[in-house]
């Protein structure tokens, strides 16, 4: 009977005090849950933050840069204007994370999960995206100059206008990705694959594409490219491009 009125007391218990909360409250710390939580404009850069929950978490203007978030989980977070600048991400997830003018220059984000991720103006200059899954994110204008995005699925991803100069993106998928009024100057992409890319007015002067997979002459077709464009056995260029005056 004790044993039956212990149980009764601590359902009661349980049902009063209601679900454990998210420990908004809580410092920067390893596996620190901060789901759903308001957590703008703070500096917390250089924090160790390995295996964080910051689901749904409104971290706009925060200074994350240096952080160590291997493992974390940051999906559908609000990074807008957010710093995480060096940061170091692998294997973090951020499925459906968006932001404005967020700053992941320089970040180690190898490996990580940023599907139907929305970032606009995003600075991505110089990170590491190798393996990473970037597949119908919207990354309009955003910056990958001197990215690595080597093996990176960015398939279905709309990046008009973005700059990816000097980017690595040997072996990627580009698979219907929407890369209209894009830069690729100096660009490595022996091996990616282009099949149903759209190129309207895409910068491809100077560039080498002999090694490209999926690539079609009405693409090209679309395209601004020169006489040193180098494109695959197969594929031909118009007689005019598109850009000449």
């Amino acid at each position: 009977m004790n044993r039956l009125i212990a149980v009764f007391l601590f359902g009661s218990a349980t049902m009063l005090t209601g679900p454990v909360l998210a420990g908004c409250g809580d410092g920067a710390k390893p596996g620190v849950d901060w789901t759903g939580c308001e957590k703008k404009l703070i500096v917390i850069s250089g924090s160790d933050m390995t295996g964080a929950k910051l689901t749904g978490a409104n971290l706009t203007s925060t200074d994350l840069s240096g952080a160590k978030l291997q493992g974390a989980v940051l999906d559908e977070a609000n990074l807008t204007y957010a710093s995480l600048k060096d940061a170091v991400m692998t294997g973090v997830s951020m499925h459906k994370t968006s932001g404005s003018r967020t700053n992941m220059s320089g970040v180690d984000a190898s490996g990580s999960d940023l599907a139907y991720a929305e970032f606009y103006r995003g600075n991505f200059s110089a990170a590491n995206f190798s393996g990473a899954d970037l597949s119908r994110a919207g990354l309009p204008r955003a910056n990958f100059s001197g990215a690595n995005l080597s093996g990176a699925n960015l398939a279905k991803i709309d990046a008009i206008r973005g700059t990816f100069d000097d980017a690595d993106l040997t072996n990627a998928d580009l698979n219907y990705a929407i890369v209209a009024r894009a830069s690729f100057k100096g660009a490595k992409l022996a091996g990616s694959d282009w099949t149903g890319a759209y190129l309207y007015r895409t910068d491809l002067e100077d560039l080498d594409l002999s090694g490209v997979k999926g690539l079609k002459t009405e693409q090209v077709a679309l395209a601004c490219g020169n006489d040193a464009t180098k494109l695959p056995d197969g594929v031909t260029a118009p007689e005019k491009w598109f850009c000449e005056d």
